[in-house]
């Protein structure tokens, strides 16, 4: 009899093996693995239905488990927990393939609209988009170390102002205002 089988019931038997699991148990991790796959993979395709990607994000689920396996926190319904990470991961990659296809239709339309336009036109939009990507980068080496920090990571890196305050370790409040104030004086130097 394997070492991790308790006859307490499935939720007890995967509390168990998480608890295992979590100080380092690998027979544990893999019977979790083993006991929950089948399972979480018919969940995971209740969330969305495209297999191959509920495979590699439970996969992905899975092998985050391990590596951070000595800082997961104590969980008594283990089966309800990977659910919800699971749930996360999927949405979080639909909406990151949504804004992906979304670009990518942004640039197929202005390639199309480009290749349409005559030769002296494109021309002049590339002389423009150059002339205000550098008027930008110039604005940009007159703010602030931190201010450039907080733009980049705001908009540049997308996160939201939550995550900039967290990353940097300045509450909310002054992450919004630095960057409130760094975008009113590119405003300025860039005449919008």
């Amino acid at each position: 009899m394997d070492k991790f089988n308790f006859p307490d019931g499935k939720s007890t038997l995967h509390t168990l093996w998480w608890e295992a699991m979590c100080m380092g148990e690998k027979d544990a991790f893999l019977n979790l693995y083993k006991g929950l796959y089948r399972s979480l993979a018919g969940f995971g395709l209740r969330v969305h239905a495209d297999s191959e990607m509920v495979t590699d994000t439970l996969n992905q689920v899975f092998l985050e488990l391990w590596e951070k396996h000595d800082k997961l926190p104590r969980v008594e319904q283990v089966e309800s927990y990977l659910r919800t990470i699971l749930k996360r991961k999927i949405l979080k990659r639909i909406a990151q393939e949504q804004r992906l296809n979304k670009a990518i239709s942004v640039i197929v339309t202005e390639d199309e609209a480009l290749l349409e336009m005559p030769y002296e036109e494109l021309i002049v939009k590339i002389q423009s988009d150059e002339l205000v990507k550098n008027s930008l980068l110039a604005a940009l080496e007159k703010l602030t170390p931190q201010q450039r920090k907080l733009i980049q990571l705001r908009f540049y890196d997308g996160l939201s102002y939550e995550d900039v305050a967290k990353r940097t370790q300045l509450t909310v409040r002054t992450a919004y205002n630095t960057i409130y104030s760094a975008l009113k004086f590119l405003r300025t130097q860039l005449k919008f």
